[in-house]
């Protein structure tokens, strides 16, 4: 539906795709992400369905959207760092302050890269897929020096808020690793769900370098801009009206910009899961994961010799649930659940009182009205009611 494109959520203008995942060269969904059509039986039938997914959209200042379908086979990368600029260049400071919300495909697979990138890595890194994987996250470094480096030029960058964050860990045996944090991507190991972010601005009082291990959610990123936006970086601990409705997220500038003080939330509801059957909670040093998890083990990278890799073994017991001491055990060796039953009885049921009240996940099959060689062999949304 149209209802759910950037532009209608209050972007002015939106540069990219809208699939979970696309080629960086021809722009269309890899293998592994394309629908197949099913037969009255319910299994697949024909080939994989394919189609374009990359454009450009921008308000037309009359209350609608006009929109471009890029057919372009350069490298993506190249493609956001150009549109970086542009966006930067042409902003106009007087119409009010510049929110800019990059999402960056690398290191997304496929693992795709040019090679002026990958020869950067040559006789640093034997491992094809690892170093493939570092040099996209150097195209992405040098995206990100365009655009810092544009707004410092434009004299903007005195007056910006620099967040740079990950959505998760790693994805293992695609030259991505979390060691020595278990699990990765699609799991709800710490590997999969625990990530780094930073934050950074001129307009920051103290000094620069400052590490936070505090418990910070994703939701909470919403309330916490929403803040600087709505009454500045200056004084974290002032009362600042915030009209967000009934959200997760908590507004937690004065953890992140204040060193010492401890963070807004005690707790986080990992996910649930009804279709898994899985899911898991952290309060405090406790996290309980309960049901089957994916993606196991502590996978070290191969530039570790022997002798900087530690080995822990799994011992699968089917175990229902799992309780770890994440602040004594942040790599998740030692289920704890036989010794401190009250903790995941009590979690158990926490993670009970969010269920009942939980949204049902939205997911649909595959419409095959949705099927690009309807539309110019693109992706694009195909229902017109909201």
């Amino acid at each position: 539906k149209q209802w759910y494109q950037r532009r209608v959520r209050g972007f002015d203008s939106f540069f990219g795709y809208l699939n979970g995942a696309i080629d960086y060269y021809n722009k269309t969904i890899p293998a592994n992400y394309a629908p197949q059509e099913v037969g009255l039986d319910g299994e697949p039938i024909g080939d994989l369905i394919q189609g374009y997914d990359f454009r450009f959209e921008i308000a037309d200042g009359k209350g609608g959207v006009e929109e471009t379908v890029l057919h372009t086979e350069e490298y993506s990368m190249d493609l956001y760092k150009e549109q970086l600029q542009h966006i930067v260049e042409d902003h106009d400071e007087e119409k009010g302050p510049l929110f800019l919300y990059f999402p960056v495909q690398t290191p997304h697979f496929p693992i795709e890269v040019p090679k002026r990138y990958y020869d950067i890595y040559e006789g640093i890194v034997e491992n094809e897929a690892r170093r493939t994987v570092m040099a996209m996250i150097s195209a992405m470094d040098e995206a990100v020096f365009t655009l810092v480096n544009g707004l410092e030029q434009r004299g903007m960058w005195d007056n910006t808020v620099f967040i740079f964050l990950s959505d998760n860990g790693g994805e293992l045996g695609c030259g991505q690793y979390n060691y020595p944090l278990r699990g990765g991507k699609a799991s709800l190991w710490e590997g999969g769900i625990r990530t780094t972010a930073f934050l950074h601005s001129p307009l920051l009082p103290q000094a620069t370098g400052v590490v936070n291990h505090e418990m910070i959610h994703v939701t909470d990123w919403l309330p916490t801009i929403t803040r600087i936006a709505t009454c500045g970086l200056e004084d974290p601990h002032k009362a600042c009206s915030l009209d967000l409705g009934n959200i997760n997220g908590v507004d937690q500038l004065a953890t992140i910009t204040l060193p010492g003080t401890l963070s807004n939330r005690t707790e986080i509801l990992v996910n649930i899961d009804p279709l898994w059957h899985n899911k898991a909670i952290i309060s405090g040093r406790w996290k309980l994961i309960v049901g089957p998890n994916g993606h196991d083990g502590w996978l070290p990278p191969p530039e570790l010799t022997s002798n900087e890799v530690e080995e822990w073994v799994e011992i699968d017991d089917g175990a229902r649930w799992r309780l770890f001491d994440i602040q004594s055990d942040p790599y998740e060796k030692e289920d704890v659940s036989l010794k401190r039953l009250d903790i995941a009885m009590e979690l158990f049921n926490r993670l009970n009182e969010y269920e009942v009240v939980m949204v049902e996940p939205g997911n649909k099959p595959y419409d095959p009205d949705s099927n690009p060689k309807y539309f110019n062999g693109t992706w694009t949304p195909w229902l017109e009611t909201c």
